[in-house]
């Protein structure tokens, strides 16, 4: 085989056997494709080797990515090579003893007053600005995900018990409270909504075309928002989401609770944000405890 030529077709192959052999979701093989991608425009010219997996994996290690991304990328190659070895029987190779860094990198945060100016940035005025402010206090109200964003419906909303119903990873279903003031947007957003779609559509938000959003849309969206009220370009949905997590830990909120909110399946993916609270602990701490 020729090991570059044909990387990019396999790619999409695998694609097609991850969607309809194994059932993965879209999103799933999106992810998973993307990472693969990534790393044949690595190789190039290069073969696929233990050697080049190995020296891929070394230069990664020299980017701030987060120790989860690392592994996600070392899954999607592992498991992609062990489908050439076993369905294509093309390639005997194991991939052992490569190294992840560890990283520091800790989530990007942004202060309740940010958080604000970005909600605050849309009035009720037309569809769209609705929509837009509606979306960005969703994500930091709930915590939620991009997906789970996309994915609700009307039916998921009980705004007469305050609550929202999300689809997490592995369609696992949570129950999230909303607020008083996202119920307020939630409401001023829904009427205009009817007027704008004028059908019972069960999707909640929705393109200017009257379709489904998609991830990518809510990314444009929130970078777009973020540069409009002079914050950093590097904010993006899960910011929000990182941003939540660590409001509620600095409001007293147990570690457990937060994991329950954000659907983590395991305490220790959420402990992430006990670190980024340190600082405001020892903060707090100098000012309020007696034998500081």
């Amino acid at each position: 085989m020729d090991k570059k030529l044909k990387t990019n077709e396999l790619i999409e192959t695998y694609s097609e056997y991850l969607i309809y052999q194994k059932g993965l979701s879209q999103n799933t093989v999106d992810s998973y494709i993307s990472d693969l991608k990534k790393f044949s425009n690595y190789l190039q010219d290069l073969e696929l080797s233990q050697q080049n997996i190995e020296n891929y994996f070394l230069d990664i290690n020299a980017f701030n990515y987060s120790t989860s991304t690392k592994k996600r990328f070392y899954s999607s190659i592992k498991n992609f090579i062990k489908y050439l070895d076993e369905i294509e029987n093309l390639l005997q190779i194991k991939i052992t003893g490569i190294q992840l860094k560890a990283s520091n990198k800790l989530p990007d945060i942004l202060t309740t007053d940010d958080i604000e100016k970005m909600i605050s940035f849309y009035s009720h005025d037309s569809f769209l600005n609705s929509r837009n402010r509606t979306i960005i206090d969703v994500l930091y109200s709930t915590g939620c995900r991009v997906s789970e964003l996309c994915d609700i419906r009307l039916s998921d909303l009980d705004l007469a018990d305050f609550y929202i119903k999300l689809k997490g990873k592995g369609s696992k279903q949570r129950i999230v409270p909303i607020g008083t003031e996202l119920k307020h947007n939630l409401l001023h957003y829904l009427e205009i909504r009817e007027n704008f779609i004028k059908s019972k559509g069960d999707t909640l938000f929705l393109s200017k075309s009257k379709n489904k959003l998609d991830r990518t849309a809510v990314f444009r969206i929130i970078k777009k928002t973020a540069l409009k009220v002079s914050l950093d370009d590097n904010i993006h949905p899960h910011t929000l989401r990182h941003s939540a997590a660590t409001h509620m830990l600095e409001g007293g909120c147990d570690l457990r609770t937060v994991q329950e909110f954000l659907g983590h399946s395991s305490v220790s993916t959420t402990q992430i944000y006990t670190k980024v609270t340190k600082e405001f602990l020892e903060e707090a701490f100098l000012e309020s405890h007696p034998r500081s």
